[in-house]
């Protein structure tokens, strides 16, 4: 569908601009925002994104999502681990090029043995 985003004499007042998403071929309004309109025209085009995403791909999320919360319930030692490493370079106990990341996550899985896992460690940082 090809869509615009115009301004809305109808919804906006002398203090606030209000934008509507509209069907660039026949001029039908298919969004005001419930009636209110949008404040920016970037505020309308990521609500019109948001709403027509796919969403085949939100269960992918959940399932990891549930993955990760079922294997750090598992693997409560290790997370606590995590949870202490993270703490201590947050408050300047190692070196200061050491950073709580992908990579130092990525690196403990390898260390402890953790290679087949259902999930990445950016996945695990994620969900965590």
């Amino acid at each position: 569908m090809n869509i615009d985003v115009i301004y809305s004499e109808i919804l906006s007042d002398h203090d606030n601009k209000r934008y509507v998403i509209v069907d660039k071929d026949t001029g039908e309004i298919l969004d005001d925002a419930q009636g209110y309109g949008y404040k920016s025209k970037q505020n309308a085009y990521a609500a019109y994104a948001y709403k027509n995403r796919d969403r085949s791909k939100d269960h992918v999320k959940e399932q990891k999502k549930k993955a990760v919360k079922e294997w750090c319930r598992q693997n409560k030692a290790f997370v606590s681990r995590l949870e202490d490493d993270a703490f201590q370079i947050a408050k300047g106990s190692y070196g200061p090029e050491d950073k709580f990341n992908i990579k130092w996550v990525k690196e403990a899985f390898e260390e402890a043995g953790y290679i087949d896992l259902p999930f990445t460690a950016a996945e695990f940082l994620k969900y965590w």
